[in-house]
């Protein structure tokens, strides 16, 4: 964890932070010790959000040394393994890193979504993660999506969200997009969205008829 009474501490992660000009700078890290708090602090905040958004009960991710899956976290009695993985543009972020803004110019024209490729992102992570997971022959109870892309926010995909149903892979029971935190929108915790599962069933056959976002 970050100590916030730790000066040389805190400087340290504000100047991970802001590489790359910031660009997705709150998933930055450069230790293995560095990427374990990376994940149970996003693991923690989308613990946090269900808890509120879905009234779940939820306790403290545990960290997983043998990942995947990267952490373990109960929910509502059941210890479920939790998958991270990052929706970020990696050529728009090595392009900020080489000093592009993402505020001005190409890459900021670049960088702009829409929901064709949103979709689109989101159905090439669960298929090259689900089918990763197929070939090793596992099954993942919850896949976190997480992102910060800086013109990508939860109002938006909310819209564009609310009429897909998402394709489902067989080895992924259960899968959550998260947001980081985005100031001004009236709500403490980090943005979520139940994609497709049930959390109650997680280990069960994946052929169930809950629509998206069932609880």
């Amino acid at each position: 964890m970050i100590d916030p009474d730790d000066s040389d501490d805190l400087n340290r992660w504000v100047g991970i932070m802001n590489k790359a000009h910031g660009y997705g700078g709150v998933f930055n890290h450069e230790t293995p010790a560095d990427k374990v708090t990376v994940e149970l602090s996003t693991c923690r905040e989308w613990c946090e959000s269900i808890a509120t958004e879905f009234g779940l009960s939820v306790g403290e991710p545990e960290h997983n040394p043998n990942d995947p899956p990267d952490c373990f976290v109960t929910v509502d009695g059941q210890r479920l393994d939790v998958e991270l993985i990052q929706l970020v543009e990696a050529e728009h972020k090595q392009r900020a890193t080489n000093d592009e803004t993402p505020h001005a110019g190409q890459l900021f024209l670049d960088m702009q979504w829409s929901k064709e490729r949103l979709i689109s992102r989101l159905n090439d992570v669960l298929k090259k993660k689900g089918d990763k997971y197929e070939r090793k022959g596992k099954r993942i109870d919850v896949l976190l999506i997480h992102t910060a892309e800086t013109w990508l926010n939860s109002t938006q995909a909310g819209e564009w969200l609310a009429d897909v149903v998402m394709e489902r892979h067989p080895n992924i029971a259960s899968v959550f997009l998260l947001f980081e935190y985005e100031p001004g929108q009236g709500m403490q915790r980090w943005p979520v969205f139940w994609l497709y599962g049930d959390l109650s069933g997680a280990r069960l056959p994946p052929n169930s008829d809950n629509s998206p976002f069932d609880i």
